[in-house]
């Protein structure tokens, strides 16, 4: 299904640097609804606008607006003439490939790019930066807020792959974070787009994200409007194997943010989702700093029998620390005004969620501290067992 209408403009709902919701009235109806635009273009009353109506018709949750495609007709009937919507400088990679909406964007692998010549070279490594990896965009604020509490002189970038959302734009969060210092830039990967750089693979953004970004920690969540079918391999998630691998292979420390929940109707993600589970058990190939709380009540019976099944501990560097106490992450929430929600939960509904992430945060600025200062040309560049069996005797000894 591909639906397409044309509406009249009748007003800019919200704004922000790539992105307008507008207030549109359908033809031939005449209901007003919404439609997000990808553009800083203006756009006054009566101007005419093609839109995608897919996802409104198909009744999605998230994504489920109207798109604008274009600005069909202008105010007072004078046809549109050629523009550029996405301007860029030096950028002939094109994202979206042979679509009807693929953009050239100016890529820093790239041959007219001015750090062509940094990622020329294979010898490039992340040195050992620790970079969060998880699947619900909702957790990173929580994530950010937490290493920037933690350690208010990192600099923390964040890398959206495109296994969800491929615009930037739509994650208010984004913008939010970077406007309140805990991001300090972003990396869009892939077919995903609009970040303060932009890259090919998911490889050369966590590159870029160290080396062109200046990050000390590096988080990389997928984008809003995951995917699921409930099926065992069917979910946007999986794209997080992926990460694993190009973090440990880069020499970075992967430190993975399993999705935990005890307040989610479906008992495929009761517990630590079967999306994570499935992640880590069968299709990480490499080793990840993994984290599962306890709690000190039941929920920690529940979670000790699943890494059990899933012999976690022989695969990852699973540690049981205690979970971070929610008034502590009430106390983020409301110092950066995060408005944590996740899966239509709020943080009292559901708190073992944010609780998990803010521990995986915390895993990941003890480590960078202990990096920094124990780390030696001894140890192989990539993130093995070696570096991270130490790293979780630290840790496990400090009770981060």
């Amino acid at each position: 299904m591909l639906r397409i209408a044309t509406a009249i403009v009748t007003g800019v709902v919200y704004a922000h640097p790539g992105m307008q919701e507008l207030e549109v009235k359908m033809n031939p109806s005449g209901k007003r609804e919404r439609a997000i635009a990808y553009t800083d273009a203006e756009f006054k009353p009566g101007d005419e606008v093609l839109l995608n109506t897919t996802a409104v018709r198909l009744g999605l949750g998230t994504g489920g607006t109207h798109f604008v495609i274009a600005q069909w007709e202008k105010a007072g009937g004078k046809s549109r003439e050629e523009a550029d919507l996405f301007p860029n400088t030096w950028g002939h990679l094109v994202k979206m490939r042979y679509s009807p909406y693929q953009m050239a964007v100016d890529t820093v692998e790239e041959q007219g790019s001015p750090f062509h010549g940094l990622f020329a070279d294979e010898s490039l490594s992340l040195e050992h930066t620790p970079v969060l990896i998880g699947e619900l965009h909702s957790l990173l604020p929580a994530a950010a807020a937490a290493c920037k509490a933690e350690s208010p002189q990192s600099r923390i970038v964040y890398v959206m792959p495109d296994g969800a959302s491929l615009p930037i734009a739509l994650s208010r969060q984004v913008q939010r974070l970077q406007e309140r210092g805990l991001l300090c830039a972003s990396v869009t990967t892939g077919h995903a787009w609009g970040g303060d750089l932009e890259t090919v693979t998911i490889h050369s953004g966590l590159l870029a994200a160290r080396h062109v970004a200046k990050a000390d920690i590096i988080c990389c969540f997928l984008g809003p409007g995951v995917a699921g079918t409930g099926t065992p391999l069917g979910f946007s998630g999986m794209q997080l194997a992926e990460v694993i691998h190009a973090v440990s292979l880069l020499g970075g420390v992967p430190v993975f943010v399993p999705r935990i929940s005890f307040a989610d109707p479906r008992d495929r993600h009761r517990g630590i989702s079967h999306h994570s589970r499935t992640v880590l058990k069968r299709f990480a190939l490499r080793p990840s700093l993994l984290n599962v709380p306890f709690f000190h009540d039941e929920r920690d019976d529940l979670l000790q029998h699943q890494c059990h099944t899933d012999q976690l501990e022989q695969q990852h560097l699973l540690l049981r620390l205690l979970a971070p106490d929610i008034e502590y992450v009430r106390e983020l929430d409301e110092r950066y005004q995060l408005h944590l929600s996740t899966m239509g939960r709020s943080l009292l509904e559901d708190p073992s969620p944010f609780q998990t992430a803010v521990a995986a945060a915390r895993l990941a600025v003890r480590s960078r501290e202990w990096l920094v200062r124990e780390s030696s040309g001894e140890w192989n560049r990539c993130g093995g067992q070696d570096i991270l069996a130490a790293l979780a005797a630290y840790l496990t000894s400090c009770e981060v």
